[in-house]
């Protein structure tokens, strides 16, 4: 009756309109899946990039072997009411289940490390629907929705409930996203404290607002580890290369009788909740690098301004002389983030001769 109930609610998801290189609409089922699949392939999969080995050196026991409190705790943080991706386990059967499973997943997942024995949990289902206000048939205006194993997930939300403590020690003040206790609120507050400071001190900053071409999905992980090796302890360390080795994903369509999965080697893993807490550790180490070619504060009002605003991928920097970009751009290159110069805004702030209240017109 349950199973009979369900498919009576559930609603039709329109056909994808999806054209190929040609701008051919395709019809077939079969032809809209390898055009998407194509598509989310070039972006998520590189020939230069190195696979992630799940392991590397000897068989070895963790030095912190998961617990069965932990993998309680993760499921108890499962979302309900989500499609489960591969495997098909549903989020409210471990929730709501015996304990049984608790202990049962904690001593698989501490044997995989313990021998090396890789689990197949790392595959995700790639699901494309319609960008709000973008026109149909390029398949750049798909937004991916990647379904993860669930396991993958309980995995996932152990290593961040673990590296939790790192973050606040690695980023700087200047970065808002994913931390606790902070939001768009900060960065908005920031930006009116400079407006104000600019009104009281009667000075000009200069802002370069960056915008970055798809920059989680361009990471390069290999890097990432390595980046992370400062941050994280040696057990931490395992598992995220675990979780970044052997990402497959899967495109999904209605009526499609083919499949076309495709490795994914860039980029931090669709769906994941650990991936924007690994970018902003990424992003933080690019940053440290881009600091040093932003102009140098010479004056004591200059020292006590901020030198950026980032709140996850947006980054704005301040200055009091002009920002290079194409040197701000060449630092992020080396760590494969592309400044997108065409997006990039330039703002003069400075006060106005005039009374904003009382001007009619606002000069161009």
């Amino acid at each position: 009756m349950f199973k009979a109930v369900k498919e009576l609610n559930k609603k039709q998801q329109e056909n994808l309109k999806v054209e190929d290189t040609n701008r051919k609409l395709a019809i077939n089922p079969n032809d809209t899946l390898n055009i998407i699949a194509s598509f989310f392939k070039e972006k998520f999969q590189s020939e230069t990039a190195t696979e992630i080995e799940a392991f590397t050196g000897s068989p070895r026991k963790q030095h912190q072997p998961i617990t069965i409190e932990e993998v309680k705790k993760s499921f108890d943080n499962l979302n309900n009411n989500r499609a489960p991706g591969e495997g098909g386990i549903h989020a409210e059967l471990l929730k709501y289940g015996t304990q049984e499973p608790n202990k049962q997943i904690a001593k698989i997942l501490n044997q995989t490390f313990e021998r090396h024995e890789n689990l197949d949990i790392n595959a995700g289902e790639l699901i494309a629907i319609p960008k709000p206000g973008k026109p149909k048939g390029p398949p750049k205006n798909l937004r991916p929705i990647t379904l993860l194993n669930t396991i993958r997930k309980v995995l996932s939300k152990i290593t961040l409930e673990r590296i939790r403590p790192h973050v606040e020690q690695y980023l700087s003040h200047s970065q808002s996203g994913f931390r606790p206790n902070r939001s768009t609120s900060d960065v908005a507050w920031t930006h009116k404290w400079l407006a104000a400071k600019v009104n009281v001190e009667n000075i000009a900053i200069k802002i370069a607002e960056i915008d970055k071409s798809a920059a989680f999905d361009t990471i390069n992980r290999e890097t990432l580890l390595k980046i992370l090796e400062d941050i994280v302890n040696e057990d931490e360390n395992r598992i995220i290369r675990f979780l970044l080795s052997n990402t497959i994903i899967d495109t999904k369509i209605i009526g499609a009788t083919e499949k076309k999965p495709f490795f994914s080697n860039v980029g931090t893993p669709q769906g994941d909740s650990l991936s924007p807490v690994l970018f902003t550790f990424y992003l933080e180490h690019a940053l440290k690098e881009v600091r040093p070619v932003l102009p140098k504060p010479s004056t004591p009002l200059e020292k006590v301004l901020p030198r950026e605003i980032a709140y996850a991928d947006d980054v704005d920097f301040f200055a009091f002389q002009d920002i290079d970009i194409e040197e701000v751009g060449k630092v992020l290159e080396k760590y494969n983030l592309q400044v997108n110069v065409d997006k990039t805004e330039f703002t003069n702030l400075s006060r106005g001769e005039t009374n904003w209240q009382t001007t009619k017109k606002v000069a161009p």
